[in-house]
């Protein structure tokens, strides 16, 4: 048992700095007795304006994660609306375009057709002679070369290849074109090709084909709108493939992909 001590005839427990007055027990009538209180176990009951201010803060915690996130749902929405007008400007500018300056395709005529040929059976050279005419406009043509891009048929058969020079058409203009194609080593000549080559005395009428391909690039001033892939067949008579050849008849297509 704990050590009692005893005050003017009263017992007492250890002493405490918070002590309560209990009332005397039964068998002792006139005893005071002093009891014990651990201080952790004193409980204080909080004024009633502090549960205002915690009430207080705790409603502008709410009104401040409102407004973030209202801010945040703003911005978001404003950036939304400037990115669909972007689209908007940006598709209509480019239809507008599309629509004000679509790329034509240059059209194409054989003027001129010579043909050189070292001995009867070597591999003749060609020398084609086109105008090309631009038909656009607001738009020049820049004619990228292209190696091997000309091609010169007879019936089925292949006579040679030949590259494409490179051009540049400003507006409306009309340039000559110059291919030179070189007979195919590999392969004889044609027999009819042959023919028309070395009778200098009757004049042979020949149909030929030529087809060519080469990039295109269509510019506005400085700006290069639009790369196209250009596609030209024609299809064209002779009077001969000696000397004095004329062209008789022709026809050409063109087509840009």
């Amino acid at each position: 048992m704990e050590d009692e001590r005893v005050v003017a005839g009263h017992r007492l427990l250890p002493s405490t700095p918070h002590a309560m007055n209990l009332p005397p027990p039964p068998d002792h009538p006139s005893a005071t007795y002093v009891v014990q209180v651990p201080k952790d176990q004193i409980y204080r009951v909080p004024p009633p304006e502090n549960a205002g201010i915690v009430e207080r803060h705790r409603e502008a915690a709410k009104a401040k994660g409102k407004s973030s996130k209202g801010s945040c749902s703003t911005i978001l929405l404003w950036f939304l609306i400037v990115f669909l007008l972007l689209c908007v400007i940006i598709g209509g500018t480019l239809t507008v375009i599309y629509f004000i300056f679509t790329p034509q395709a240059p059209s194409f005529s054989v003027t001129k057709l010579h043909v050189k040929q070292q001995k009867q059976g070597s591999p003749p050279t060609y020398d084609v002679t086109l105008k090309a005419k631009n038909p656009n406009e607001k738009m020049g043509i820049e004619y990228k070369s292209d190696e091997d891009g000309a091609n010169l048929i007879f019936w089925t058969k292949n006579l040679g290849y030949g590259d494409i020079p490179g051009l540049k058409q400003n507006v409306g203009d009309s340039n000559n074109l110059d291919i030179t194609i070189h007979g195919l080593k590999e392969k004889t000549v044609p027999p009819n090709v042959q023919k028309s080559i070395s009778d200098k005395k009757t004049k042979h009428q020949i149909s030929l084909k030529l087809k060519l391909e080469s990039p295109l690039v269509f510019n506005l001033w400085i700006l290069k709108l639009w790369k196209k892939n250009l596609d030209v067949n024609c299809e064209f008579r002779v009077s001969t493939l000696a000397q004095a050849s004329k062209i008789l008849s022709q026809k050409c297509k063109t087509k840009l992909s």
